[in-house]
C-alpha cells in the first residue's frame, strides 16, 4: 500500500466499537505484524504479543491494545477510534519511512532510552519504535488531533535536527 492510498479502516467507526469491529482491527494488526516478519534498517519489527492487562482488552495482544487505545482523563486506557482506525497505517508508514512524506527523528525519553519517531505529517499520524537489541519494538502510534500535540512533537523533531545531526 502507498501512503496516498491510506484511509480509515472502518468507515464510521463509533466511539464504542462492536466485537466484530474490534476483530476487524485485530485482523489488520495480525496481517501486518504477526503473519510475516518485516524489517527496517536491518532490524526486525516486533510487537508484544502477550495478553494486555488493560480492563476489557485482556484477550488481545499488548501492542494491539496500545495501538487502539490512549490514556484517558482517569489515567486508564480508553478506546481511541481515530488511532484505532489507522492501525493499518503503522506498517505502511514504516515501510515508506525514507520517502519525503515521512519525517524521521529520534528523541531520548525520560528513562534515558532513545526512541525513533516516524511522522506522516500529511495524515497527522506518528509511529514510535524503540530499538531493543536485536529488534525494533513498536511502542505506540498517535493520531495527532490538535495544535498542542503538533507543537509538542515539532519541538522533539527540532531538538533532533538541532543537536543530533
Amino acid at each position: 500500500m502507498e501512503l496516498y492510498e491510506l484511509d480509515d479502516l472502518i468507515q464510521g467507526l463509533p466511539i464504542e466499537p462492536t466485537l466484530a469491529q474490534l476483530n476487524e482491527l485485530l485482523a489488520a494488526f495480525k496481517k501486518d505484524f504477526l503473519e510475516k516478519e518485516f524489517f527496517i534498517k536491518g532490524l526486525r519489527v516486533k510487537v508484544i504479543e502477550k495478553s494486555s492487562k488493560v480492563d476489557g482488552y485482556e484477550r488481545y495482544p499488548e501492542t494491539f491494545v496500545h495501538l487502539i487505545t490512549r490514556k484517558g482523563e482517569s489515567g486508564k486506557r480508553v478506546f481511541d477510534r481515530h488511532r484505532a482506525n489507522k492501525i493499518h497505517w503503522v506498517k505502511c508508514i514504516l515501510e515508506h519511512w525514507q520517502e519525503e512524506e515521512i519525517s524521521f527523528f529520534q528523541f531520548p525519553e525520560s528513562n534515558g532510552r532513545m526512541r525513533d519517531y516516524y511522522w506522516y505529517k500529511e495524515g497527522n499520524f506518528l509511529v514510535i519504535l524503540e530499538k531493543i537489541t536485536p529488534d525494533y519494538i513498536v511502542v505506540t502510534s498517535f493520531y495527532i488531533d490538535n495544535k498542542r500535540n503538533i507543537i509538542y512533537f515539532e519541538k522533539k523533531e527540532k531538538w533532533y535536527r538541532t543537536y543530533q545531526k
